[in-house]
């Protein structure tokens, strides 16, 4: 049994893509991760006078609100250190990007209506990914738990789309005639508050760092601050590392509609990642 810890990075209309990246846990080493993961926050929260709720990666790298008073090398070693932490524990990653101007043209004939909404078509794609990825384990070992970042407004929306995936979607992970749609995925999607799960939090920095991967390299956004590109990409190298295999996160060898339509609506930049 394995529980995928998802946020997301990239809400705002004026934001070129959305990315959403899904941390893999399984279930047998979920206690050591949490407990690791508290000791990290306490040692964080020190560095704040008041209460700290949860990290929020974007404002972390960009010395945003109360991360304004921590030294900037200092943020940049808990980023990184990060990194190195899930690639340390040997989690995997799901990751999932939509370049909002290819979502917005002439790509979406035959696509269900429901996911020409990028929240809706990102999770999704960390769900056929997942499906893909598991579906050979034996004795159910890849069955798993989809926990989203709490989102009101579209969570009860995704939940209905894996309950009742489209027919549109089977091509992805070549279902068999005897086989349940995404029966690697546990029931439905579950919601969580991002204060509640630090791997939520951790999602949410891996889904920036990604995020301004793709902004740097595919839509011409500048550094922050001399250096960031360099400090962006390190980080990419290592959570690469930990990346579902590519053939299910954007498969060159596209075997239907589904997966030749995340491919064409992906930032280029990030499809190249991993192996």
């Amino acid at each position: 049994m394995k529980i995928c810890y998802v946020d997301e990075s990239g809400n705002s209309s004026q934001d070129p893509c959305l990315v959403m990246v899904g941390v893999l846990v399984d279930a047998y080493r979920l206690n050591r991760t949490r407990e690791e993961f508290a000791e990290i926050f306490d040692e964080i929260q020190n560095l704040f006078e008041e209460n700290l709720r949860e990290l929020k990666g974007s404002k972390m790298i960009f010395g945003r609100d109360r991360w304004r008073k921590v030294d900037p090398e200092v943020r940049k070693r808990i980023a990184g250190y990060l990194c190195d932490w899930i690639a340390d524990r040997k989690h995997y990653l799901a990751l999932s990007a939509i370049d909002r101007n290819k979502l917005t043209k002439d790509k979406t004939a035959g696509v269900p209506k429901e996911c020409r909404d990028e929240w809706l078509a990102g999770g999704l794609h960390i769900a056929l990914q997942i499906q893909k990825s598991h579906q050979g384990k034996d004795k159910n070992k890849g069955h798993t738990f989809l926990i989203f970042d709490d989102n009101k407004a579209k969570a009860d929306a995704l939940s209905d789309l894996l309950w009742q995936p489209p027919e549109w979607t089977d091509d992805y992970y070549a279902k068999q005639k005897k086989q349940n749609r995404l029966d690697q995925i546990v029931d439905t999607t579950f919601s969580i508050k991002s204060h509640h799960a630090g791997l939520v939090q951790v999602a949410d920095l891996f889904a920036f760092i990604f995020r301004r991967y793709a902004e740097m390299n595919d839509f011409g956004k500048p550094e922050e601050w001399a250096g960031e590109q360099a400090l962006i990409e390190d980080y990419v190298a290592t959570l690469s590392s930990r990346l579902l295999p590519r053939g299910c996160r954007w498969p060159a060898r596209q075997n239907g509609a589904s997966s030749r339509w995340f491919n064409s609506i992906a930032p280029a930049s990030l499809m190249s990642l991993g192996k």
